[in-house]
C-alpha cells in the first residue's frame, strides 16, 4: 500500500510475546505482554462494505493498521495499542520503498 499519508501516523503500537515473568518481590511467575518491536502507525478506515461484512461474520472486535513496512511483524505476535492487547490475525506486506502494512487485530477477550 502506497498511497497513506505519513502524517497519520500518529499511534505507538507495539507487538511482541505473552511470557512469563518472575516477580523480583515474591518470586512469583504470571504472564506479561513482553515487547520486541515498537513502531508509529495510524487507523486505517474500512468502507461500509467491510463493515458489515465484518459484522455478519461476528468480527465486531477487528481492527485495521496501517505501519511503514516492518518484516518483523508477523502473524504469531500480540500488539498492544493503546494500553489493549490484541492478536495479529494478518498482514498484509508490502516490501517496496517507502511502502506501508496493514496490519489486522483481533481484540483479546478477557475470560
Amino acid at each position: 500500500m502506497l498511497n497513506y499519508d505519513i502524517s497519520r501516523l500518529k499511534y505507538k503500537v507495539q507487538f511482541g510475546t505473552i511470557q512469563s515473568v518472575e516477580n523480583d518481590n515474591t518470586g512469583d511467575y504470571s504472564q506479561q505482554f513482553v515487547p520486541q518491536v515498537t513502531c508509529w502507525c495510524g487507523k486505517y478506515t474500512q468502507t461500509q462494505t467491510q463493515q458489515y461484512t465484518l459484522m455478519g461474520n461476528d468480527q465486531q472486535d477487528l481492527i485495521t493498521i496501517a505501519i511503514r513496512h516492518n518484516s518483523a511483524v508477523k502473524e504469531s505476535l500480540v500488539a498492544k495499542l493503546d494500553g489493549v492487547q490484541y492478536n495479529v490475525a494478518a498482514v498484509n506486506s508490502d516490501d517496496q520503498l517507502n511502502a506501508f502494512d496493514t496490519v489486522t487485530l483481533k481484540k483479546i477477550s478477557k475470560p
